[in-house]
């Protein structure tokens, strides 16, 4: 490729992750030091190629990630394919034996969401015939989805676009050596979602139609309606409408799958009850029924792929994966084959989550990934047919899981009776009583939560000695509609109420010591940490804000969070809520004379998202009460930091500051 982006090779990256196969590899015992917990995994994903000759494999290089095929017998790096600096492979698919496409995105620090640029790539396991398919590059002036891999026809794959009118998305035919492009079938409704069921036909969309022009999806306003049809032949017959204005909003309805013979779908829906549950919708009748739902938190979709006698792939809704403290699976059916098998997966794995990455066309191999709260992620081979597990890699060699400290599910009542979930990690080796304590609040806030998985700072924390507290504050994601609604307009108010709540139920249950409490977070998890000490200046002795919000007007001004087209600045408006006036009171910048603790405050120099002025306003607003801060201050990282070696910085500099205040 000249004209196009070129795949390239890196000999230091090659033997780095070739030294990670060594059949792979084996796992350190020696101790773990921050440096250890600084360094980027060696893989995020793994994936079979269909005749199990290969695997692919996602990992960090640089601020990048980059994929590498493997060759599962010589257990060696045929190639890999990376971009620009500052682009990552998203997405990777097997199309075929010795074809693997890729789609890339674009992340502006660790804390940034990130987004796709459209693009798809393609190239063999031995890094010939590379090319880009679809993309400006080729005259693509639109973004593509892969809808299907259409792993029967070894040259094409399905995907949509909108190429030929602005919000309607029309289904190809996608050659993925030349790129060339075949209409199949073109959208019929505007904003329409493309949803193909296990034979490959295009059977529901779900169409966003807004009331005023110009609005975006995510600003959830106007309504989405679900369309199916019987045959590819067959009128579009509408089956539901649901009305997504904010003031009227009564939940969101997702197709997320069929059943194997697809005459029934499967929707993920928080219309009728908070939670999301699992709903059953007989495309034959018309009649749904819901099939599973958690009383406490959002149920996900849980699949079963595997190849049929044709070849075709089929994915099957067989249950749901429930994230209500530890993650547990639920099956439909409890004496189906698959279930039987997987929980035998699940009790060669006591102590951790498995999950089903991919398999040969045979049915015959099983790629897993297990993860736990002290398993930063392992990958195993599984042979279904002689009943063996083999181990393939682990993400984070380096990590000792018997070195890491345990995370436990809790739960309280807040001060207005509310029931709030989160975890509490006990340094490994220590009781649970009369600790120095880190409560440490998450990001966004509205959306994300915290999950019981592994966590490089609360494990960092841990490793001191320091008891690390989580909360799922009200506004928190994936315990219903009505409990993420709770937090619109609550900033510095009852989001920030319910974490003094949970700092104040580990003192009474004497997991506490009340006098060495101190409050750390990145992005919202910064804001609220500066807050605390605002707001209880006598409760904590030191708050740690890592690329957070001090400044909630100052974010209506600079930032690409108001730049949204408008979207940004009235979903500020809902979150924030109130006057600039009282935005101000439930701003730190605007109340640093009620300050008393410690602050550390740490940022990039190209943070766009909390942008970095806030980090400086926060500074001399302190200064300018004759407090100074500990200050961190790197010109390159952006809403969070990737380079390692300010990653093992930032993670020193946290427990000097923490040293000093509550030692």
């Amino acid at each position: 490729m000249t004209s196009k982006r070129k795949f390239t090779n890196s000999i230091s990256s090659l033997a780095l992750i070739s030294a990670a196969f060594g059949c792979f590899a084996e796992q350190s015992n020696s101790a773990i030091s921050v440096e250890g917990f600084a360094k980027h995994a060696m893989f995020s994903a793994v994936k079979t190629s269909p005749k199990g000759d290969y695997l692919a494999a996602t990992y960090p290089y640089e601020d990048h990630k980059r994929l590498a095929i493997i060759d599962t017998k010589t257990k060696k790096i045929t190639c890999q394919f990376f971009f620009r600096s500052d682009e990552s492979v998203a997405s990777f698919w097997w199309a075929n034996d010795e074809r693997v496409v890729m789609s890339i995105s674009k992340q502006l620090g660790q804390y940034s969401q990130p987004f796709g640029t459209g693009e798809l790539f393609a190239g063999n396991a031995d890094c010939s015939k590379r090319e880009q398919i679809f993309g400006s590059r080729n005259n693509d002036l639109a973004g593509a989805q892969v809808e299907d891999l259409l792993l029967t026809d070894k040259d094409n794959i399905l995907i949509s676009s909108a190429l030929e009118k602005r919000s309607y998305s029309n289904l190809y035919k996608l050659n993925i050596y030349t790129g060339k492009k075949v209409l199949v079938e073109r959208a019929t409704h505007e904003n329409a979602s493309i949803v193909l069921d296990n034979n490959k036909q295009w059977r529901v969309s779900q169409s966003y139609k807004t009331e005023r022009q110009g609005l975006l999806k995510s600003e959830a306003s106007g309504e989405m309606v679900t369309y199916y049809r019987h045959t590819p032949d067959s009128e579009w017959k509408e089956i539901s409408i649901v009305d997504m204005s904010r003031e009227s909003a009564k939940g969101t309805t997702a197709i997320v799958g069929f059943n194997a013979t697809s005459d029934k779908m499967y929707l993920l829906s928080n219309v009728e009850h908070s939670q999301k549950g699992l709903y059953e919708y007989d495309l034959a009748t018309g009649k749904q029924k819901l099939v599973y739902k958690n009383d406490v938190v959002d149920a996900q979709p849980f699949f079963n792929r595997y190849f049929d006698a044709n070849g075709n792939q089929i994915s099957e809704v067989v249950g749901a994966l429930v994230h209500e403290g530890k993650p547990k699976v639920v099956f439909f059916d409890e004496d189906s084959a698959f279930a039987k098998e997987f929980r035998a997966l699940e009790a060669s794995f006591p102590q951790d989550a498995v999950f089903i990455t991919s398999s040969t066309a045979d049915n015959n191999t099983w790629i897993l990934t297990t993860a736990s709260d002290v398993n930063p992620g392992e990958f195993y081979s599984y042979d279904r047919v002689n009943k063996k597990i083999a181990y393939v890699a682990s993400s984070k060699p380096w990590i000792d899981k018997a070195k890491m400290s345990h995370k436990e599910p809790v739960s309280f009542k807040a001060r207005d009776g509310l029931t709030v979930h989160g975890y509490l990690t006990v340094p490994r080796g220590k009781e649970a009583k009369d600790l120095p304590l880190i409560v440490h609040p998450h990001g966004g806030p509205h959306g994300p939560r915290d999950y019981w998985f592994y966590d490089d700072e609360v494990q960092v924390y841990a490793s001191a000695g320091y008891a690390v507290l989580q909360v799922d504050f009200r506004g928190s994601g994936g315990y219903g509609r009505e409990f993420e609604d709770m937090g619109f307009g609550q900033w510095g108010k009852e989001m920030q109420d319910d974490l003094t709540d949970a700092t104040l139920w580990a003192i009474d249950k004497g997991i506490a010591n009340k006098d060495k409490i101190c409050m750390s977070g990145a992005s919202y998890g910064g804001y609220a940490s500066l807050m605390a000490v605002v707001k209880e200046p006598d409760l904590y002795k030191c708050a740690i804000g890592y690329v957070g919000v001090y400044d909630l007007p100052l974010m209506f001004e600079k930032g690409n969070v108001a730049e949204r087209l408008g979207w940004g600045k009235r979903y500020m408006e809902q979150a924030f809520g109130g006057s600039e006036e009282e935005m101000k009171k439930a701003s730190p910048a605007h109340n640093a004379d009620k300050i008393k603790a410690g602050v550390f405050l740490v940022h990039g120099g190209r943070d766009e998202q909390a942008h970095y002025d806030n980090a400086i306003v926060m500074r001399k607003a302190l200064q300018k009460v004759g407090k100074e801060p500990k200050w961190l201050w790197k010109e390159t990282e952006a809403h969070g930091f990737y380079d390692e070696d300010n990653r093992e910085e930032l993670f020193n500099e946290m427990l000097s500051f923490l040293k000093q205040y509550l030692n």
